[in-house]
């Protein structure tokens, strides 16, 4: 009796040990295919490309194709302004846009609830200075500028007379929108439902998009 006893104590704690392999073998498959997938998500090669004075893209690539999106803002800590994709890709590809003129912009990427950045800081851009530069056979004496000014008015006056001698009203300047970039821009972050176009709770460069589009 006493043999048959540690025959099935035996017995029980080989199974026990089993027991408990299999379970840890599981976890670690688990894990395994959790690690997988999360690497196959993450960017790879983050670059900035095509920066403007109001404008950057953001690339990037990963293993298997994800919806991805690029969280940022003016300060290290603040990544109010959104910019996400609309489908799954593996080549990635969005524009930052409308921004501030040398501006320094720091974002990371969002894929699901992963948040992927350069070690645990953010990264970075600066926009470039807005230039306007005047073709070379614009330029003339004070005198020349003036003929022309004459020139142009006598001209614009012939223009508007009418055959019976009278002259025509000057047509009116297009009435302009109610608002420009720099009014949104300045509203970027904040709630304000005279700005917030969407009604997603943050004025962002989408608001700016659709205003533009629904005052052309």
């Amino acid at each position: 009796m006493k043999n048959k006893k540690k025959i099935v104590i035996i017995v029980a704690l080989l199974l026990a040990i089993g027991l408990i392999a299999g379970l840890v073998l599981g976890l670690d498959k688990v894990k395994n295919f959790f690690g997988q997938a999360t690497g196959q998500q993450q960017p790879q090669g983050i670059r900035v490309t095509s920066i403007t004075a109001n404008s950057a893209t953001i690339v990037w690539q990963t293993t298997t194709p994800v919806i991805g999106q690029i969280e940022y803002g003016t300060t290290p800590g603040s990544f109010l302004l959104r910019s996400a994709e609309t489908n799954q890709t593996a080549n990635h590809n969005l524009t930052l846009s409308p921004l501030l003129p040398e501006t320094i912009y720091y974002f990371r990427v969002r894929i699901g609830d992963q948040i992927y950045d350069d070690g645990g800081a953010p990264y970075s851009f600066t926009t470039k200075a807005t230039t306007e530069a005047v073709p070379a056979n614009q330029t003339s004496s004070p005198q020349t500028q003036n003929a022309q000014l004459e020139s142009d008015y006598d001209n614009q006056t012939e223009l508007e007379a009418t055959k019976d001698g009278t002259i025509a009203p000057s047509p009116t300047a297009p009435e302009q929108n109610k608002y420009i970039l720099g009014d949104f821009v300045e509203k970027f972050g904040t709630s304000d439902p005279e700005f917030d176009i969407n009604n997603d709770g943050v004025v962002n460069s989408q608001d700016w998009s659709l205003y533009q589009q629904q005052n052309p």
